[in-house]
């Protein structure tokens, strides 16, 4: 497709600085990726500007570039086709879904501050069962059909790579992509040119404050998901037993959206009771009046939630039929996941990095525990400080020893987020906190120290094979620090 049928196409507002009408095949925010007849969109990122890697554009034919409305045109930039926008990622990724269109049946969305990868994990699950071929965009990579095609650094990746592999898929023959939609995702546009025929938001509790500074404002950009990505036939899935869930019912409501709900307090799809037995959970629910049984076999009644949310997006108003009786899905890698079970002894690693995470798994860990519950966690540096004493005080509540440790401290000292995390403690409650600045030795000695009866959870980590010091990410793996450890590793 020629560049000007291109930008006649798109709705966001820009100009065109030269004409210079060539082919377009493809469009990146990476300089690298830059080849003839490709349309490199300029950003200015926390670390890095694109505009200085346009010298080295100037070598090839066939070049576009979109930036915005402030960029100075130089002599060395007269052989580029300028496109000037005021928001270069909405303009980008509006190309790209012109360039990259796909054929895609049905596309989902999960936001929330927890529960976005369990629950797309289940959809794809669910999905599978049913022989619909699907594919997930979040924080495990893309995964297609359960295989993984790429591994991402970002838990919604940025526009074009979204545009670009959706239009892959669809040769494939995909039916159905999941995507996490994270709030810095939203806010950056990541998802531009997407609407969602299901969306869905899990809770919504403190995190992310370093990049979005408030509450108020991070809750706006989970918001974006209904604002802007929904048509008139999406179908919205609230989780009611969460303080903002009224929030989010209010916008889907001024938009005429259909509205799921689930939960205690929910008018759909009522949690009316739990019964605990043995390794699943007999939860009687109610939907329009009509009561219902059904087994899930998990181990926590937050996974029950995540499952319901999974269920209603899978099925919407179809849910209840004679094949939805017992419910028993697999988890992600280090979701709650059980490292080792064997003298009375378990090890436990999570990937819960937030408060409300953290106090879930700790929560449903605590149940009938016959000795100790033991923690090692760490709370990332560079990034949201408000979370980390509320980290702590979670884990003082369930927890009788806790290890703070390392967690990808980036370039703050780990001083610093300690003492962060010791903000507000009790001195009483600081004698059974030992900080061990090596994430490997704070393991290594909580797991000698493990007792019959003793349950150790390691969290924040979960699935990630790495560590972030400095500016380098060196690799280290909870679950294979444990393995090791037991000498369990083949």
């Amino acid at each position: 497709m020629k560049i000007n049928e291109v930008l006649k196409k798109c709705s966001v507002s820009h100009c065109v600085q030269s004409v210079k009408n060539f082919t377009v095949k493809g469009i990146s925010f990476n300089s690298k990726a830059i080849k003839e007849n490709f349309i490199f969109a300029v950003v200015k990122g926390s670390k890095d500007n694109g505009e200085k890697y346009l010298k080295d554009l100037t070598k090839l034919n066939n070049i576009g570039i979109i930036v915005g409305e402030k960029f100075q045109v130089k002599k060395d930039h007269r052989d580029l086709l300028i496109i000037k926008t005021r928001d270069v990622r909405e303009l980008a990724g509006e190309i790209a879904s012109i360039i990259y269109p796909n054929s895609i049946n049905e596309k989902i969305a999960i936001t929330g501050t927890n529960g976005k990868t369990s629950i797309s994990h289940y959809v794809s699950e669910l999905s599978s069962n049913q022989k619909i071929s699907n594919c997930i965009f979040g924080t495990l990579g893309i995964i297609f059909n359960n295989k993984r095609i790429s591994n991402t650094n970002l838990t919604t990746n940025e526009s074009i790579i979204n545009h670009k592999y959706m239009n892959e898929l669809s040769k494939k023959k995909c039916k159905r992509v999941i995507f996490e939609a994270s709030s810095i995702g939203l806010d950056q546009k990541r998802l531009q040119n997407i609407k969602f025929d299901k969306i869905a938001i899990t809770n919504l509790t403190i995190d992310h404050l370093d990049y979005h500074k408030t509450f108020k404002k991070y809750r706006y950009s989970k918001s974006l998901l209904f604002r802007n990505h929904c048509h008139k036939n999406t179908i919205v899935v609230i989780n009611a037993d969460t303080l903002e869930s009224n929030y989010f019912k209010k916008i889907s409501q001024k938009k005429n959206l259909t509205v799921l709900d689930y939960g205690k307090k929910a008018k759909y799809l009522r949690l009316l009771k739990f019964l605990k037995i043995k390794n699943r959970y007999e939860v009687n629910i109610s939907i329009n009046d009509q009561n219902f049984v059904i087994n899930f076999y998990c181990s926590a009644i937050y996974q029950i939630y995540n499952q319901i949310c999974a269920l209603l997006l899978v099925h919407g108003k179809n849910l209840i039929n004679e094949e939805i009786k017992n419910i028993n899905l697999s988890d992600p890698d280090g979701r709650l996941e059980k490292i080792y079970d064997s003298n009375n002894k378990r090890i436990f690693i999570d990937y819960a990095h937030t408060p409300d995470a953290l106090k879930n798994v700790l929560s449903s860990l605590s149940e009938n525990i016959k000795g100790k519950l033991i923690i090692v966690f760490g709370c990332g540096g560079d990034r949201d400080s408000s979370k980390r004493s509320l980290m702590t005080k979670e884990a003082i509540k369930f927890c009788d020893k806790i290890y703070l440790t390392s967690d990808n401290p980036r370039n703050e000292s780990l001083k610093n987020i300690f003492g962060d995390m010791k903000k507000g403690i009790l001195k009483k409650n600081l004698e059974n906190i030992s900080t061990i600045n090596n994430r490997r030795i704070a393991i290594e000695k909580a797991i000698k120290e493990l007792k019959s009866g003793d349950i150790l959870l390691v969290a924040g980590k979960g699935h990630e094979n790495y560590q972030i010091i400095k500016n380098k990410r060196i690799p280290f793996s909870d679950k294979k620090i444990i393995l090791d450890r037991l000498n369990l590793n083949e």
